[in-house]
């Protein structure tokens, strides 16, 4: 981090803290510590982020899913209902930092979330597919609220959790130990599982106690958390707020306040930016309370998804934008994923290219709050970027090891118990992608090829080396996934296999 900047209009809490690798409380001592909102979806696409629309063109997009599932509406008309979706989200990203080259550390949800939820590579601790769900998070690793709460916040986990192995027969209940409340949350409303009915969901927990549903579960979640922002008075919090949207089924239509809204041909494209416009309208609920409470100005809230969208036709366009391939699969289009984060006294209205994770979520918290963050994490604090800084580089590379599965992809291929391990390296505009089916490594530029549909391998054999030594040097440092069939994943020590 540069030692040297100096930003103006920070808030009181981001005073003295911006600029120096280790924050410091030190630095909020004159100012209440402000509150932290997280806001993550499920399965939303890059694309379906109506801002990155300029990024691209319809031409790019997915020309084979098209084909297959688009039957009753343009791509234009998905543009314009994926706008309609989120005015609330995209006036809070307009005011805030939107991160165009966002990624999640995994293209599924499950390991995806015990990268963010820790900040940290989490095939460090052996955590590479939805299956190590089964093992959970280790009781080792520490969550990050159970940093913030040692801070003096108080912090409730409220949504899918989706990190803890279930009890024996109760797929949405967590194992003792595992809770929420045993990971540094003090409060928990959700279910610990990769998905649910959205209306009458019998895996809902309060804490360690089964609740009944009570409606469109959307609006339940909301409900949970302004519930919660009311009883954490002037306590400073952590909101982890996991709505399930847009996570399948996606059969029953969502609630006439919502869906009132698109008129267009398709069903299907109404109810998906219906359900969408769900989430949006909670959030407006929370922004407009804050607001009222005078709390909005020490507020910082992101938003983000946890993979990308999968190939079903359900998911409807812009999906994952130009990017090539779907949730669950070692293309850009599983791991890249919309984000922005709004800070109130930090510039806002800006867009940062650089390559950020969703592990760098809660080290940017812990800096915007005065908080000294963990030295064993992966993530990086994004608060230079937040502060007006365009050229700011985050980080040269990322690493991805998972299954290439075509079970989320758009031919209903049931191979997720038995899709074979593949990865991705990206550095700066490059991507490096090992098919282990096929034994063979491909390379593109995201510069000049943002669909990853020209492979440069062959002509730029000195990066592909450089890149797989990056593969192995960061594979080298990573623990045996925990459940994961080795016959399905140690290929991807290919200098083991290929000469």
């Amino acid at each position: 981090m540069n030692n040297n900047c100096k930003y103006a209009a920070l808030p009181l809490a981001a005073l003295s803290i911006c600029c120096v690798d280790k924050a410091s409380a030190a630095g909020v001592g004159k100012a209440q510590k402000p509150n932290l909102v997280f806001v993550l979806v499920d399965d939303l696409g890059w694309g379906a982020l109506g801002l990155n629309k300029s990024m691209y063109d319809y031409g790019q997009l997915n020309r084979e899913f098209i084909k297959l599932h688009v039957k009753d509406y343009t791509p234009e008309q998905a543009q314009q209902a994926a706008e309609q979706a989120m005015p609330t989200l995209a006036s809070l990203c307009r005011q805030g930092t939107r991160f165009t080259s966002a990624y999640a550390t995994a293209n599924v949800s499950s390991p995806s979330r015990a990268g963010l939820m820790t900040s940290r590579y989490q095939e460090r601790f052996g955590y590479y597919i939805n299956g190590e769900q089964n093992a959970g998070v280790p009781l080792t690793e520490k969550l990050m609220p159970q940093y913030l709460k040692s801070e003096g916040y108080t912090c409730a986990c409220i949504g899918k959790y989706h990190l803890a192995p279930n009890p024996k027969g109760d797929e949405g209940g967590c194992t003792p130990g595992f809770n929420p409340l045993d990971r540094g949350f003090d409060y928990y409303w959700g279910f610990n599982s990769h998905g649910t009915q959205y209306y009458d969901s019998d895996m809902l927990y309060r804490g360690r106690e089964r609740v009944k549903a009570s409606g469109y579960l959307t609006d339940e979640l909301t409900r949970e958390a302004l519930g919660f922002i009311d009883r954490a008075g002037n306590q400073p919090f952590v909101l982890y707020l996991a709505y399930n949207a847009v996570h399948g089924p996606l059969g029953a239509p969502a609630p006439g306040e919502y869906l009132s809204r698109f008129n267009y041909a398709s069903k299907a494209l109404n109810n998906f930016y219906a359900y969408v416009y769900a989430v949006d309208q909670g959030v407006k609920k929370i922004v407009d309370k804050l607001s009222a409470e005078g709390k909005l100005d020490n507020t910082m809230i992101v938003f983000t998804s946890d993979n990308g969208a999968p190939g079903g036709a359900t998911n409807v366009l812009p999906k994952n934008g130009p990017f090539r391939g779907f949730k669950g699969q070692t293309w850009q289009g599983g791991v890249r994923i919309p984000m922005f984060i709004y800070a109130p006294g930090l510039k806002g209205g800006g867009r940062c290219a650089s390559i950020v994770s969703t592990m760098d979520i809660f080290p940017t918290f812990m800096d915007y709050a005065g908080v000294a963050r963990p030295k064993n994490i992966d993530g990086r604090s994004l608060l230079p970027a937040l502060a007006g800084n365009e050229n700011y580089k985050v980080r040269n590379t990322l690493v991805w090891m998972s299954q290439n599965a075509q079970n989320w992809g758009m031919y209903n291929i049931k191979d997720q118990s038995a899709a074979p391990g593949g990865f991705m390296v990206r550095e700066d505009n490059w991507t490096l992608r090992y098919d282990t089916v096929e034994s063979r490594f491909y390379l593109f530029d995201l510069d000049s090829d943002m669909g990853e549909q020209t492979d440069l391998a062959d002509k730029y054999p000195d990066r592909v080396e450089s890149m797989k030594g990056i593969f192995r040097a960061w594979f080298s440092q990573m623990e045996k996934p925990m459940v994961w069939k080795p016959q399905l994943w140690e290929r991807v020590q290919y200098w083991k296999y290929i000469n």
